[in-house]
């Protein structure tokens, strides 16, 4: 079963009108003209619940949030949401606290010219720019980084040459790609190095969380679980 494990989505709304959101504003003029620009506003970061971390920006006429749905306000993300409407929902609760309109979906598509002269299509609703689909699999306790280190011999299709990590934990495929990587690794080893983080914040970890995420390793432990 494949979960959602990152959305970055954005919307335009060319009415404009809406909440400036970010931790600053830049207004802008075009020099020879003295014509205003639409202002340049950088992300405002959210902080949820254990740790969880959003981002969320409006210029005016443009939404975007970045992060991981599926983890946020959650302890784990080990599984997540199914659906990108689950995902959508998640964010549009957010934007809903900065008066900021819901990501439709696209009910009509069209095309326009790019500034360098390109045909895009183009909708009325919600753009999504990065996804991340992510599923579990249990290998058998111990066997994780066999498995990592037998599955790095292997090319998925044309010229994604694998890269095995040094602690023999990791192997991505097609690391620099921006169209779409393929990544393996442990979960139990990655809860660890995340738990180790979160202990050297000045916050800390709760007990309540210590005994979640050390219940967490240990289950991931037992069943060998590889992260694709």
């Amino acid at each position: 079963m494949f979960f959602i494990d990152q959305l970055f989505i954005q919307q335009d709304h060319p009415e404009g009108n809406l909440p400036l959101v970010g931790t600053h504003v830049i207004e802008r003029l075009e020099m020879e003209t003295g014509e205003k620009l639409p202002p340049s506003v950088n992300q405002k970061r959210l902080e949820g619940s254990f740790s969880t971390k959003l981002t969320i920006r409006c210029d005016g006429t443009r939404v975007r949030v970045e992060g991981n749905p599926s983890r946020w306000q959650r302890m784990d993300n080990l599984f997540g949401l199914n659906t990108i409407d689950e995902c959508v929902e998640i964010y549009n609760h957010v934007l809903a606290k900065y008066d900021l309109p819901p990501f439709t979906k696209n009910t009509r598509l069209h095309y326009r010219q790019t500034p360098d002269g390109k045909r895009k299509i183009f909708g009325n609703g919600a753009e999504i720019t990065s996804i991340d689909f992510t599923q579990n699999h249990e290998v058998g306790q111990g066997k994780e980084a066999s498995f990592i280190r037998g599955m790095s011999s292997m090319q998925i299709g044309r010229g994604r040459k694998p890269k095995l990590y040094p602690n023999g934990m990791t192997c991505n495929w097609a690391e620099a790609s921006t169209w779409i990587m393929t990544k393996l690794y442990c979960k139990a080893f990655e809860l660890k190095e995340h738990l180790k983080k979160n202990k050297r914040k000045k916050s800390g970890v709760t007990s309540e969380q210590l005994e979640y995420v050390e219940k967490l390793i240990e289950y991931c432990e037992k069943q060998g679980v590889v992260r694709e």
